[in-house]
């Protein structure tokens, strides 16, 4: 084992070009849509840190946390409790369906969320959680801040029961998902420790996770714009990451961040605010990730950073 959990610069960087290419290509082979689905390159991200990782003979941080978080022995049961709390979401109030078209439509997301539940199961067996739960806010608070103001400006009607039992679905599936795939990606090897990681791992993290994403053939249709959006959020996440020094806190951020917009789907908005509601989600976002970029390059050194 390394003496440093860091993977090297060199290292980092070849990395980077693995997932942009990957995420460039892959979404254009027919055969991997028709086989993997779309979560084939979030997958193929986690893969890729997963290789790259344990060739450096390195942890992978799942179960990273506050200092004095670490249990001395992991305790089983909760990481069950885990998995059952997951399962029970998954199928709440309809959402059967939901999972059913996952697991028929996707099936490297049916995959990753299979990893997902157990990593988390895992870190939340092997780390006492009562040291995370201030984080756990500050992400919700992060993740939820532009989004509410949003939906506050669209004002998409929805029936509330089913808005509640979508968006519990989507958040789970897409905190498990991004634990082992994005999250482990771009946060845990591209900026590191958190103990040791700066603004400049994390800026580097952030142009990569917005070229990620824009060169995929989704977000063809504004890739600058996806590119700058995604980037601010990979550096919201990265600070939340560095912060509170666990990876679980960046894949609630993660989770909250999507899970309120694929909830809505498809319901009806007011027209002419979309311009209006992605300004006020891209500003908010900007401010977020200055106020915490601060918040990083204050701490310096030190192993942890309190919400003051």
């Amino acid at each position: 084992m390394s003496s440093s959990p860091d993977l090297s610069w060199r290292a980092r960087l070849a990395l980077a070009a693995a997932l942009v290419i990957t995420a460039a290509s892959l979404p254009r082979l027919a055969a991997v849509r028709q086989l993997a689905g779309g979560t084939a390159v979030p997958l193929a991200a986690g893969v890729c840190a997963l290789v790259a990782l344990l060739a450096a003979r390195l942890p992978l941080g799942f179960s990273w946390g506050p200092a004095g978080s670490h249990r001395p022995a992991p305790e089983v049961a909760r990481g069950f409790a885990v998995g059952a709390a997951c399962a029970a979401a998954l199928i709440w109030q309809g959402n059967d369906a939901l999972l059913a078209r996952l697991w028929r439509d996707d099936r490297a997301a049916s995959l990753a969320l299979l990893a997902g539940v157990a990593a988390w199961g895992a870190a939340v067996a092997a780390t006492r959680q009562r040291a995370l739960w201030r984080w756990y806010g500050a992400a919700a608070a992060a993740a939820l801040l532009p989004e509410v103001l949003l939906i506050a400006v669209l004002r998409p009607v929805v029936p509330p029961s089913a808005f509640a039992a979508a968006f519990v679905f989507f958040l789970v599936a897409d905190a498990t998902v991004a634990f082992v795939t994005e999250e482990l990606a771009f946060r845990r090897a591209l900026v590191g420790s958190p103990d040791s990681a700066g603004i400049g791992a994390l800026a580097l993290m952030a142009v990569v996770f917005g070229l990620w994403h824009a060169v995929q053939p989704g977000y063809a249709g504004a890739p600058l714009g996806s590119l700058l959006g995604t980037a601010l959020g990979g550096f919201v996440a990265g600070c939340v990451y560095v912060l509170s020094g666990s990876l679980t806190a960046a894949a609630v951020y993660h989770g909250l961040h999507n899970a309120p917009l694929k909830a809505l789907g498809g319901a009806p908005i007011v027209t002419g605010r979309a311009g209006l509601a992605s300004g006020l989600a891209f500003a908010s976002t900007a401010a977020l990730a200055i106020a915490l970029g601060w918040m990083v390059w204050r701490r310096g050194g030190r192993e942890s950073a309190g919400l003051s």
